[in-house]
């Protein structure tokens, strides 16, 4: 294969506008969310002198944001999905608005920052599972593998930069114009997105949304390869809790060194857009399932390994091996999702598989700190890790249907490349199975 064919895939962005409108929104509405991880907590500790409130804060956003994602899997299904997109994308920006507002007032209030963020985590995980949903539309069928690499490039770089561009903001020009500059990036995308076609469902839920939200529960438990991709997503996010033992790490091994801690918390990310960056060959890789399930365990492989490293360095390099992997796993199970979803389910498939990142960091990180809390750290980091090899290997051995899938799209594109759609859905006895 050409070192070429080893880049990421960007021919979705030149040869598909809407595709490439839905990734500009989405990578702004990323450095929006990048931005608030820094200004709420800043603002909310200057007004209070309170982590407490910075917590509690932080609590109630990931909340909303947990029922929004649910809601917004129920919604993508029953609604247009440009106008779901559109007037989220709107709200998003009013609610910035309304922070900003705030922060410039003589006496600004943390209770319309606890409302403000709670409305725009819950809204803008409305928005991101709309955004997921129409992709599979306006794309062939044998680029997914390109567009979920770009999708985690565009996140893994906008969550490296946005932070650091929010701070430098607060820095020179205060917390108000840092939510401004949120604001006016969000809002200059709805006239971008009003531009994107109609994108109906092809049979639009009329069930009740309790209802319609069992549908979604039911196909993606019951269609064995998404429920395996699933049970695999949930171990990789358990593993994510690694950034709890870090800064125990580097004082037991690095004598406490700020730097250094900020070095390993970088390190994941950097590996992973790396990892986005050379995932070319993933197109044209048959045994996705098997893919998904070696990825995912040389990651936990490398993250134990870090409880033996001597120097920062190895502890580095290793970090970002993990973080590599783990960003070819996240590509490989974005492309077994779309490809085995009916566009009908499209909204509640995509709504679980994000709502399950948020409760699986959660849970990561709480497990990450009972380990922590009975070894010293680098102990409890390779104890982590190998529980965490331990899950990925019983899932290489037992989600059968995974490790046999093979993409037929692979082979098929080759036969005829004009068609829009190559391969063939699942049938209706797969969905329920």
């Amino acid at each position: 294969m050409s070192g070429r064919g080893l880049l990421v895939d960007l021919s979705p962005l030149r040869e598909s506008p809407p595709f490439r409108s839905i990734v500009i929104a989405r990578t702004i509405a990323v450095f929006g969310i990048g931005m608030l991880i820094v200004a709420v907590p800043v603002q909310i500790f200057d007004l209070t002198g309170s982590t407490a409130h910075v917590g509690f804060a932080s609590t109630s956003t990931g909340i909303a944001t947990l029922f929004g994602l649910l809601a917004g899997g129920v919604l993508a299904d029953r609604f247009d999905r440009r106008r779901l997109i559109v007037w989220t994308r709107a709200i998003c920006g009013l609610t910035f608005v309304g922070l900003a507002l705030n922060a410039a007032s003589a006496d600004p209030s943390v209770w319309a920052i606890y409302v403000l963020g709670a409305i725009d985590g819950a809204i803008g995980a409305v928005s991101i599972t709309a955004l997921l949903a129409v992709t599979p539309a306006l794309i062939p069928k044998n680029s997914f593998a390109a567009a979920g690499a770009i999708n985690a490039l565009t996140v893994q770089l906008g969550m490296m930069a946005s932070p650091a561009l929010g701070g430098v903001l607060i820095a020179s020009a205060g917390v108000t114009w840092n939510y401004w500059a949120a604001a006016a990036g969000t809002l200059l995308t709805v006239p971008l997105l009003m531009t994107l076609p109609a994108l109906k469902p092809d049979e639009a839920e009329t069930e009740s949304p309790w209802a319609s939200l069992a549908g979604g529960f039911r196909f993606a438990l019951g269609h064995t390869t998404v429920r395996s991709v699933l049970i695999v997503g949930t171990i990789a996010l358990l593993g994510g809790g690694v950034g709890v033992l870090i800064p125990a790490f580097v004082e037991q091994r690095f004598g406490g060194d700020p730097r250094a801690a900020g070095l390993l918390y970088s390190a994941t990310a950097v590996g992973a857009a790396l990892g986005s960056v050379g995932s070319g060959w993933i197109k044209g890789m048959r045994r996705k399932g098997y893919t998904l399930t070696v990825a995912l365990t040389i990651s936990f492989i490398a993250l134990a390994g870090v409880g033996f490293a001597p120097a920062v360095w190895i502890a580095l390099v290793l970090l970002a091996v993990a973080g590599a992997f783990s960003a070819t796993q996240e590509i490989v199970a974005y492309t077994l999702i779309q490809t085995n979803t009916p566009d009908r389910l499209l909204g509640r498939t995509n709504s679980l598989w994000s709502a399950q990142n948020v409760f699986g960091l959660a849970v990561g990180s709480a497990v990450a700190g009972i380990i922590g809390s009975f070894f010293v750290a680098s102990t409890a980091l390779i104890v982590y890790g190998a529980i965490m090899v331990t899950l990925s290997l019983l899932a290489l051995l037992t989600l059968r249907s995974l490790r046999d899938y093979v993409d037929h799209t692979v082979h098929a594109v080759e036969v005829d490349t004009t068609t829009q759609f190559v391969g063939a859905e699942p049938d209706e006895s797969e969905e329920l199975r």
